[in-house]
């Protein structure tokens, strides 16, 4: 029987960067089955159950200067895609699976929260799940939330067991028999772009990824008895930290400082922003005098991650949408830049200027892609004022930070 892997997201970043892991596994024996769910209302794309869930993953960029252009492999481990709105008795089964061993889960940095009764999260989700496995009377599972929040294993967990208050006996088994690990992934997936179509012309499914690829877990070795990940992309670590900063603040960091810009400009992906001399400057500023001051390890490890985070960027082959970075946009920011911030000795002003961007850019598109509660906002005609001193978008009031109010303004002009 195969090993049953349940992911939350069938977005093209999983597929790009832990099926290829669990296909590794496989050509060496391990026999792993992925069923992934699709975290929003609705059916899923029809072409996962016309394909049986295969698709083609081409590796194509710049690695070490040099350009990397696979031909493309076929991913085989993904079996079926569940809708979450439509399918969920159909995803209890699954927990009932004997053979069920481990969840991942990306659902952006907005799918973590702990909202009591809100069934569309995946903390509550979750909680569910692992009430049906317990009353089974099944092994526990290994737990893998791949969100870009910091400690996402011991945040999860947490508001898993808040969920499971009012059942002792699930909550004890999530709590002994289950394990969250904090986890840290680092890849850019692009999905199908034009060039990708045209290499796989009968394959919707088709999707493109950077040759960088690194899974950092905080668990030990003995990990690897269990889920035999490959050494060369995923690393076992007694603390996820330091990945953890210098990943979102160079590269989520940028992607979301850069992204408002681009679009109110004009400009549809990162590699056009890459070559305009303007904007290929604002990045380079951002990322080595605003954000690499704030990351603690030594220079010289830094810069090296910062210079192969450009080549990521300006990788010819990427075509990456600016649209497609800019889900969720509001918790995004709130993540992955208002730290660098409120850290640095004085307003960066290309990441405080960023946020003035999002909010002239969402008065544009009535705050689409972003969620429901950030649209309403912007439907309703709020006030930049307003939106700063909103504490439920940012934890705190950001008309605190001297100076930010009026960089977003002048943003906003």
């Amino acid at each position: 029987m195969a090993v049953r892997i349940l992911q939350f997201g069938e977005g093209v970043f999983l597929r790009g960067f832990l099926e290829p892991m669990i296909e590794a596994m496989n050509a060496r024996g391990f026999d792993g089955a992925v069923y992934a769910v699709k975290p929003r209302a609705g059916s899923p794309d029809p072409a996962f159950a016309a394909r049986q869930g295969r698709y083609h993953l081409a590796v194509r960029g710049i690695a070490d200067g040099r350009p990397v252009c696979g031909a493309g492999t076929e991913i085989t481990c993904l079996k079926r895609v569940f809708s979450s709105s439509e399918e969920w008795s159909a995803v209890e089964d699954l927990a009932r699976d004997p053979d069920l061993a481990a969840v991942f889960s990306n659902t952006t940095e907005a799918g973590i929260r702990f909202v009591p009764g809100d069934t569309t999260l995946l903390p509550w989700r979750l909680a569910r799940l692992l009430t049906v496995r317990c009353r089974a009377g099944l092994p526990g599972l290994d737990i893998f939330p791949c969100e870009l929040i910091e400690n996402n294993g011991a945040v999860l967990r947490d508001y898993v067991l808040r969920h499971l208050e009012d059942d002792p006996a699930a909550r004890e088994y999530a709590a002994a028999e289950c394990h969250f690990y904090d986890t840290l992934v680092d890849r850019i997936v692009t999905g199908h772009t034009a060039s990708i179509a045209a290499d796989f012309p009968d394959d919707p499914l088709a999707i493109m990824a950077d040759p960088f690829s690194l899974f950092a877990i905080q668990a030990p070795e003995s990990l690897r008895d269990r889920l035999p990940f490959p050494a060369e992309t995923v690393k076992m670590v007694p603390d996820v930290a330091p990945y953890r900063v210098r990943k979102i603040r160079c590269l989520n960091a940028s992607h979301t400082a850069m992204t408002a810009a681009g679009l109110l400009a004009g400009y549809h992906e990162v590699g056009e922003l890459m070559t305009e001399p303007g904007f290929r400057d604002r990045i380079e500023t951002t990322l080595f005098d605003e954000i690499l001051p704030t990351i603690p390890l030594p220079d010289a490890e830094k810069d090296a991650y910062a210079r192969s985070v450009l080549e990521r960027l300006a990788n010819p082959f990427a075509h990456h949408q600016l649209a497609a970075i800019q889900l969720n946009s509001f918790a995004k920011w709130r993540v992955r830049i208002l730290p660098v911030i409120l850290e640095s000795p004085r307003l960066p002003h290309y990441l405080a200027r960023s946020l003035g961007e999002w909010f002239a850019l969402y008065r544009r598109t009535g705050g689409a892609g972003d969620e429901p509660a950030v649209e309403a906002r912007f439907a309703a005609g709020v006030s930049d004022d307003e939106l700063l001193a909103d504490e439920s978008l940012w934890g705190m009031d950001l008309r605190q930070i001297p100076g930010l109010a009026e960089a977003v303004a002048a943003a906003g002009r």
